[in-house]
């Protein structure tokens, strides 16, 4: 069947402000091991890992490894193996390592240009090599977050990776504060008290003032660079689709 975004408004008027738990329960009973997570190890979406690992469902959760992450972040993936062991964390890797793709194009990430053919060589070409194996991709971004994703609905589609994006913490606002706090056992990343609230690859990631945004840090030495593009809210997609299983017409119809 074709999905197209207003195609799920139902289902994420149905959704709105519902608690991260409910709308991961329904992806996982909808989808089940068509479903997976997508963390890069922020605590956003360590708390994510955190909601299914103790609800009881047993994801994939997919994790990119640029091979320029901070030890801190391969740290925290392998404290989240650990910690969660009904998920099941599969690192993703570039086709080349970043010396060999850096003795190829030059030092890419030295201009807007450039950043944007590593991050799509890095980040988001391992995960579409993963298309076809998903239909429903879970992920931590949420409405507060603001800029482009200000309007972020539970649902939305991710033509590229021909999937449904699902998205627990769309109305969590502060609730994620309040959920560490009451979790004390959510695997947190240590760059993020070192003042890296968003973390990203190391060569493009610094730490941020406290009077500055939260993503302040990400790309600080390129103008108007703010996302990767691994996401398909951040990339202002619209009028796309996606085929899905008729199997999955009376969840979502």
């Amino acid at each position: 069947m074709r999905v197209t975004d207003r195609d799920l408004e139902r289902q994420n008027r149905r959704f709105q402000g519902a608690p991260p738990e409910e709308i991961v329960a329904f992806a996982a009973a909808t989808f089940g091991d068509r479903a997976a997570i997508l963390s890069s190890m922020q605590r956003s979406d360590t708390a994510l890992c955190h909601v299914a690992d103790r609800a009881g469902h047993a994801l994939d959760v997919l994790f990119v490894d640029t091979g320029v992450l901070h030890a801190e972040t391969l740290a925290t993936r392998d404290a989240v193996v650990r910690a969660h062991p009904r998920l099941h964390v599969r690192t993703l890797t570039p086709a080349k390592t970043f010396p060999e793709q850096t003795r190829e194009r030059g030092v890419l990430y030295l201009s807007k240009e450039g950043q944007e053919q590593c991050c799509e060589l890095r980040k988001s070409a391992p995960l579409l090599a993963e298309r076809g194996r998903y239909d429903a991709l879970l992920s931590a971004l949420r409405r507060s977050e603001g800029g482009a994703r200000a309007n972020l609905e539970v649902f939305a589609i991710d033509p590229g990776m021909n999937a449904l994006r699902v998205h627990p913490f769309a109305w969590f606002g502060d609730g994620l504060d309040r959920y560490l706090a009451e979790h004390a056992d959510v695997v947190v990343n240590p760059l993020h008290a070192m003042g890296f609230p968003s973390v990203g690859c190391f060569p493009c990631t610094t730490p941020v003032l406290p009077d500055e945004p939260e993503r302040a840090g990400r790309w600080r030495h390129l103008a108007h660079v703010s996302y990767c593009g691994i996401n398909p809210v951040d990339r202002g997609e619209a009028h796309a689709s996606i085929d899905l299983a008729d199997r999955y017409a009376a969840s979502l119809g």
